[in-house]
């Protein structure tokens, strides 16, 4: 398991990082979240990887960051890691947020980025296969 510890902006420039990798964040990030699980050992066959990740921007930032984004058309299935952190959404929230594809800001077809606008908190939740 890897997760980006630190100050806000210790995290903050990680995740950025990350992101830039793929697409320029459209706007500020406020505070950031990233925890990497690998899944297998990798002796045996390849191991597979789930990231999870919070990008806290300001609520009138939101539509610039869901213009970038396409719209998720399958039914986004809850995923947790083995041990949620406090800053990962709980399952029963997870009706609050709208859902796109992680494509475009995780360069990841497998996963989703699920919204919730009214707090500028972006989950993006994404796995190999």
């Amino acid at each position: 398991m890897y997760e980006v510890t630190g100050s806000s902006a210790k995290r903050v420039a990680e995740v950025s990082a990350i992101i830039t990798k793929h697409q320029a964040p459209p706007t500020a990030i406020l505070d950031a979240y990233f925890l990497e699980e690998q899944i297998g050992d990798g002796i045996l066959g390849p191991s597979d990887f789930r990231t999870f990740y919070v990008v806290e921007v300001a609520p009138q930032d939101v539509a610039r960051w869901t213009m970038l984004l396409t719209p998720l058309e399958a039914t986004a299935e809850y995923s947790a890691p083995a041990q949620p952190p406090a800053w990962w959404i709980a399952q029963d929230a997870l009706g609050s947020l709208q859902f796109y594809k992680p494509d475009l800001l995780t360069g990841s077809a497998n996963g989703w980025v699920g919204v919730e606008p009214q707090t500028g908190r972006i989950y993006v939740f994404t796995f190999t296969m």
